[in-house]
């Protein structure tokens, strides 16, 4: 049986599979099982592998993490259920497949019945950003304040990192360029040397916005760093696309020696994140360039030796 497999596991309780057939697999998948392997234990993995797995932007390998969790019998506590919902419903979100508001909405309330507040700060933010993507704007600021409250009040630091961020993103749509600044100023955490998932989202927004706002040179400074915590985390498809976006922001500046340059490191971290696609665009885009400037050069030094 491979991963790609599991999405045809009948998931009724009738035909799980026991939890020693599917050890094997769950390793190939990155789960990390010793030999005292249990139900508990077993859940506790694939919820922590989606996790990391997520945080890397690696949506569809999450998806069939959390569908091998489905298709073994087990015993598992309504917070591990919650939590693998959850996340089941932000990675179906990134793999382009539907997801309902009202369902994370849900999800959230009973989070909180249960004393889970990390998981309802998560089901709050997807929640806001599929109201947003569905272009009710005011409902989806409405609730990424309310998230970021709660987030502030009970979640953990990477948890406030990135509903921050997520909020500053909602400003960016709506080109409210500075009121997305004031959203991330004097953030907790934001400058930890310690780098990580909310670390790199909250840089990447902050420089995101400093670039539509003018401050180029704040821009480069944010968005190195969010190159820099992405790569850290082994996330090279967010780092790839971190670095386009610093390419952008020299071009701006006139430096079109380092925007090629950033566009080859782009190109080197889509690759190492399996996306040839948009490795062959950022290639593509730097010879063109490289071209361009070459002859606009050679028609400056005729013009001048002329």
């Amino acid at each position: 049986m491979s991963p790609g497999n599991l999405s045809r596991i009948e998931r009724h309780e009738r035909y799980r599979l026991p939890l020693s057939a599917m050890a094997s697999l769950g390793r190939r998948l990155g789960l990390v099982l010793g030999n005292d392997l249990d139900s508990q234990v077993w859940a506790r993995a694939a919820g922590g592998t989606a996790i990391d797995l997520l945080s890397q932007w690696r949506f569809s390998e999450a998806l069939s993490v959390l569908r091998l969790r489905d298709a073994v019998v087990t015993s598992e506590d309504p917070v591990t259920e919650l939590q693998a919902q959850i996340l089941g419903a932000w990675a179906r979100t990134r793999c382009g497949q539907p997801a309902r508001p009202d369902v994370l909405h849900d999800l959230g309330m009973q989070a909180r019945e249960r004393g889970a507040p990390r998981q309802a700060v998560w089901a709050g933010v997807l929640e806001a950003e599929l109201h947003d993507h569905a272009g009710d704007g005011d409902r989806a600021l409405a609730m990424f304040r309310d998230t970021i409250k709660e987030a502030d009040r009970a979640g953990t630091a990477v948890d406030i990192l990135c509903a921050r961020a997520a909020g500053a993103r909602h400003y960016l749509k709506r080109e409210e360029f500075t009121r997305g600044l004031a959203s991330l100023h004097d953030l907790a955490g934001d400058a930890d040397p310690t780098p990580g998932y909310g670390q790199a989202r909250v840089l990447h927004a902050r420089g995101l916005l400093s670039a539509q706002a003018g401050l180029l040179q704040d821009a480069v400074e944010a968005l190195h760093g969010a190159a820099r915590a992405a790569a850290e985390i082994r996330n090279y498809r967010m780092a790839g696309t971190v670095e386009r976006d610093l390419a952008g922001v020299y071009d701006r500046l006139g430096e079109t020696e380092k925007a090629d340059a950033t566009l080859v490191r782009a190109a080197s971290l889509f690759t190492q994140a399996g996306d040839s696609h948009d490795a062959a665009a950022m290639i593509s885009n730097a010879l063109r360039r490289h071209i361009v400037s070459r002859a606009a050069r050679g028609i400056a030094g005729r013009e001048s030796a002329g």
